[in-house]
């Protein structure tokens, strides 16, 4: 056991480079081939848990301060036959298991309570979609802030609208609606819509309509809003630039719908600018929508060339997520992506193996926004970073973001490969930031999926490793 210990110390050790009050802990490795999946589901007083999901059994395992193995359960209460696990939802005492089950052609929805030792205290169904033999549910589930409720979407048909709102925390069903959906044909003329939902349970779902060019004068958002008083729609018309991106998030604290995004002036090609906007919901709908175009000197630093005509803008720029603020404004997090398919042209056949094409990722640069409640920028940031890696759906790529009161920490690979380094970016609230490096996998056995990992407290964070069909978590603290 000493050994043991000692070991742990040494490769932790070697692994940072810069302790200070920093430390990291790494727990025993998991066999996870033949699992179907996990799900961090965080930390419960002293113990942090893991739920996985094996095929034909479910278990909880619950880890100690130092990632010790404390125990583990195999909860034999779920179903096993036609189940698919939806989300686990974390409360502040208990977590829930919410998961879809699929028999005889009848589809319904469960939701089993557990406390924080994986004893079962409540269940229930949350829904039953009856027999449906040509139109098997297809089922989303979103969470509030709070996670206290949580919304079940089915998008198999495009004629209708079914969601459900359920609160977890009372074991309560809250709405159930199905709505018709008007001209079709056009709801989903880009994307599929963004969902959003309050704490309190209201629910939005908001598509784009004449998002292309030649319509652009009637370019406009629609809203449809669930809550238990019942149902409504809203337009509200956009400015004339094609929409690239976007995401809605609801403000709790403010009682407001907020949203940002990317648009261009002409195409899908290159984004010219950033956008926010927010919505006053009630009797007379109140809306403040703001463009701004990004300037030479920012995208100079953002692609790293001097000012000139051939800074048209930014290629391969997606929206990551929205962070709010509380005075009202909200802070968007962008980062470039592309990937790419070879075929015939690399020289290799069309197909590798003769089963499927070489597909190659890219995850760069990150650049972050800041917006002030009356939409004007308060400040933008740029932070370079090259990742490639191939066939393996970007993994291990992108980045992870953690908040703190303070500041804001980016965790990311320098590289895709089994020994690399880390870094951080740690970003201040003016923008300004230091670039860090994190720690050395070399010799450690990690390949670090920052992607999914999961905030645990204002000081700690929880990053999942999968190093050769082998789980590791990774406690780091701060």
């Amino acid at each position: 056991m000493r050994k043991r210990f000692l070991l742990l110390f040494a490769l932790t050790l070697l692994a940072f480079q810069h302790l200070g009050a920093q430390s990291a802990v790494v727990s025993d490795p998991l066999f996870i081939r033949t699992d179907y999946g996990y799900e961090l589901i965080g930390r419960f007083r002293d113990r942090i848990l893991l739920f996985r999901d094996r095929y034909d059994d479910f278990v909880v395992q619950a880890y100690d301060g130092q990632m010790k193995l404390s125990w583990s359960k195999q909860l034999d209460d779920l179903d096993r036959r036609g189940m698919r696990v939806l989300g686990v939802v974390a409360g502040r005492n208990d977590f829930s298991v919410v998961y879809q089950v699929r028999r005889k052609g009848r589809t319904s929805v469960r939701v089993h309570k557990y406390d924080p030792g994986a004893q079962l205290i409540d269940s229930m169904e949350i829904k039953d979609y009856g027999e449906r033999l040509f139109n098997t549910p297809q089922l989303e589930m979103y969470r509030s802030e709070d996670r206290n409720c949580i919304t079940v979407v089915n998008s198999a048909e495009r004629e209708r609208l079914e969601a459900t709102c359920f609160w977890v925390d009372k074991m309560q069903l809250l709405w159930d609606y199905t709505v018709p959906l008007e001209n079709t044909a056009d709801f989903y003329e880009d994307r599929l819509p963004e969902m959003a939902l309050s704490n309190a349970g209201t629910f939005f779902s908001i598509s784009e309509r004449n998002n292309r060019r030649g319509k652009l004068d009637k370019h406009e958002l629609r809203i449809l809003q669930f809550d238990p008083r019942g149902l409504s729609t809203r337009r509200i018309a956009l400015g004339p630039f094609f929409t690239m991106d976007a995401r809605y998030i609801y403000d709790n604290l403010n009682q407001r719908l907020t949203a940002a995004g990317i648009w261009s002036e002409k195409g899908r090609d290159r984004t010219n600018g950033a956008f926010f906007m927010s919505i006053l919901l009630g009797a007379d709908t109140l809306q403040m929508l703001r463009y701004e175009s990004f300037d030479d000197k920012f995208l100079g630093v953002l692609r790293q060339k001097e000012s000139g005509s051939d800074l048209k803008g930014v290629p391969d720029a997606e929206l990551r997520e929205l962070l709010l603020r509380q005075d009202g404004g909200i802070i968007m997090v962008c980062e470039r992506f592309r990937e790419v398919q070879r075929g015939a042209s690399a020289g290799r056949g069309f197909f590798r193996d003769g089963m499927r094409m070489i597909v190659d990722y890219y995850y760069d640069d990150v650049f972050v926004i800041a917006f002030q409640p009356d939409g004007q920028t308060h400040w933008k940031t740029a932070l370079h970073k090259k990742q490639y890696s191939q066939d393996d759906d970007g993994t291990f790529s992108s980045y992870f973001l953690m908040r703190n009161p303070d500041k804001m920490r980016i965790f990311f690979n320098d590289e895709i490969k089994y020994e690399n380094t880390c870094s951080e970016y740690v970003l201040g609230p003016a923008g300004d930031f230091d670039r860090n490096s994190l720690l050395n996998t070399l010799n450690q056995s990690l390949r670090l999926r920052f992607r999914d990992a999961m905030q645990l407290n204002a000081n700690e964070c929880l990053v999942p490793s999968e190093y050769r069909g082998r789980l590791k978590l990774v406690l780091l603290s701060f």
